[in-house]
């Protein structure tokens, strides 16, 4: 069977108890940095010795097969990312598809989630929302993403690099006007963690959530 397991996107206190008795009952696991589920497992104080896996975007179609077969076989194989939950701007989807088309079991083992968590943050309606997941790089693209989401209520949630939020900010405010909303969520359930709105923009370092409306 697979398991789709969350873990903390900071705050390891934020594991649940569910994910703890998982991952002590794996036999692989997915990962898209070994090393670093390597630390998070041993910081988790996870007894279990499971296979690590590396699996990111580029390799992911070429894994399946492997992974596949694996599940045929009984194994019981667990899919993190290197930081909260698995699929969503992550690989995974690709691997849940083949499984719905071979007919092997798989279940979610919820958890911490950058997005839901920049929402509750950022103080703004959220009774409907848009996750816009990493914008494309180039200016362009990034524009014709944003005007595509003009037109559909609720706040949008969009991930997004420290080095590029004062680019992002100038672009979301071109397209939506200067009334816009637009808060920065940075370092989420760390001791740092803060709530910034674009107003007082400031040199900004960490993970940051960038939600707006």
């Amino acid at each position: 069977m697979l398991y789709i397991i969350a873990t903390p996107i900071g705050n390891l206190k934020d594991i649940t108890l569910r994910a703890l008795e998982t991952l002590e009952n794996i036999d692989v696991l997915l990962c898209e940095d070994t090393r670093h589920t390597g630390m998070l497992l041993k910081n988790l104080g996870i007894k279990n010795n499971p296979k690590l896996i590396s699996f990111y975007d580029e390799v992911e179609e070429q894994k399946i097969p492997q992974i596949a077969e694996m599940l045929k076989n009984g194994s019981r194989v667990g899919l993190v990312t290197d930081a909260g939950t698995p699929v969503v701007s992550d690989p995974g989807w690709k691997l849940i598809k083949k499984c719905q088309e071979i007919g092997l079991k798989y279940t979610s083992i919820p958890g911490p989630s950058a997005v839901v968590n920049a929402l509750v943050l950022a103080g703004l309606p959220s009774g409907r929302f848009s996750f816009l997941g990493f914008l494309p790089k180039k200016s362009g693209d990034r524009m014709k993403v944003l005007k595509e989401y003009l037109s559909v209520n609720g706040a949008k949630v969009v991930y997004e690099s420290p080095f590029r939020i004062e680019k992002l900010v100038a672009e979301v405010k071109s397209v939506y006007g200067d009334g816009v909303k637009i808060k920065i969520c940075r370092e989420m359930t760390k001791n740092f963690e803060e709530v910034i709105d674009s107003e007082k923009m400031r040199s900004i370092k960490g993970e940051v959530v960038v939600v707006f409306g």
